[in-house]
């Protein structure tokens, strides 16, 4: 029984290591990016979402939800993110009060400049 609890809590100090590491790694250039990326999703979000409460049907709405979503899939490359790299961000922003408040200044500078 020993050797499950060592292995899960090496585990936990890996995936531990590794978030910090990877909040580490994301760039300011990453969140300007993601930032772009985030803006432009909001945009669509707002712009399908009546759409799909409009839908005739569900296979209308599927068609709807999927056209979105590759939009928004072809936004996220477009701000030079993959999607990967995207979702990863967006992850860390659940956890890392000092990375949400590094995206939201950026948003807010944009806004701002608008």
């Amino acid at each position: 029984m020993k050797p499950k609890i060592i292995y899960s809590a090496a585990l936990a100090v890996l995936m531990a290591a590794s978030s910090a590491f990877a909040a580490d790694a994301i760039t300011q250039a990453q969140l300007e990016k993601f930032a772009d990326a985030y803006r432009s999703i909001v945009e669509l979000s707002r712009e399908y979402a009546p759409k799909l409460k409009s839908a005739a049907d569900a296979a209308t709405a599927e068609a709807i939800n999927k056209e979105a979503q590759a939009k928004m899939v072809a936004a996220v490359q477009g701000s030079g993110l993959s999607k990967e790299e995207y979702q990863t961000i967006a992850e860390q922003l659940r956890t890392d009060k000092d990375l949400l408040n590094k995206v939201n200044a950026i948003l807010q500078q944009d806004a701002a400049a608008q």
